[in-house]
């Protein structure tokens, strides 16, 4: 079974066994049953930056990532030992370890002789991740709503600010880097770690589509007001609405989405044509 295929379908078995074993909430005359609280952390806020981009405190795989989601790095680009070495200040065989990792995570291409590339994405690809995505959001939006700490609400809503004070902006790399915050926040008050890292694996896939709704007037505004229906059913401690709030976000990100892919993929031909 080629990488991709195997990748998408180890999500969706996770997806299905989450959603078996995971201590969801079981209806009892229509009335969900509560779920313990995910214990307080004590600074949510240090804990968030921590999975900054910007941190040092990173394994070097993580920082790596960070850059492609935030499409410091974009499919095709091809990466050098070198380069990553003086780019993140890292020693050789970490660089070595932390791109045959990526690899394993899809996100890398490497061929003898030619070195690492960022893996380029179609128009099934994109449809496939995307499928997987809407699945474990999901599972991360009932989970923070049963779950979540008034602190990991606050921090969400802090980067729903951030986000569209980065989108009034314009500036690209601003939207991309709020986006991933805001994300990270999200997966973070699912309390769930597993769950939080295949979101992240799949947002580093799709992460530099996030600055495209910039082309699609009406979009920014809508993906704000997306997301702030979201943390007030988050709010509430309503399951379902909240994952109503993400399936909604993710449906109208998808057409925008895959408009930005086929760009990229007509760029990428003609590229090569020429």
């Amino acid at each position: 079974m080629p990488r991709k295929a195997g990748f998408i379908k180890y999500c969706l078995t996770l997806v299905k066994t989450w959603k078996r074993f995971s201590g969801r909430p079981r209806y009892n005359g229509g009335q969900p049953c509560p779920l313990p609280m995910t214990p307080p952390i004590v600074d949510f806020v240090s804990t968030l930056n921590e999975h900054s981009p910007l941190s040092d405190n990173l394994p070097l795989i993580s920082r790596i990532r960070d850059a492609i989601t935030e499409g410091v790095y974009l499919p095709g680009d091809k990466l050098t030992e070198r380069q990553l070495c003086e780019h993140f200040a890292a020693s050789r065989p970490s660089v070595r370890e932390a791109i045959r990792q990526l690899a394993g995570e899809g996100l890398l291409d490497v061929a003898p002789n030619r070195g690492p590339v960022i893996r380029t994405i179609d128009r099934e690809q994109f449809l496939e991740l995307h499928e997987v995505r809407v699945a474990l959001q999901k599972l991360a939006a009932a989970s923070f709503a049963l779950r979540g700490t008034p602190a990991h609400m606050d921090a969400f809503e802090s980067c729903i600010d951030a986000f569209e004070a980065a989108l009034a902006s314009r500036e690209v790399p601003r939207i991309r880097a709020s986006k991933h915050q805001l994300f990270e926040a999200f997966a973070l008050g699912a309390g769930n770690e597993p769950l939080a890292v295949f979101i992240r694996q799949i947002n580093a896939r799709l992460g530099f589509l996030w600055s495209s709704s910039m082309n699609h007037p009406k979009r920014p505004a809508e993906s704000v007001d997306e997301f702030r229906r979201l943390l007030l059913a988050i709010r509430e401690r309503d399951a379902e609405a909240a994952q109503a709030a993400i399936v909604l976000q993710n449906q109208r990100a998808r057409a925008v989405g895959l408009h930005a892919v086929e760009l990229l993929c007509t760029a990428q031909r003609s590229q090569s044509a020429g």
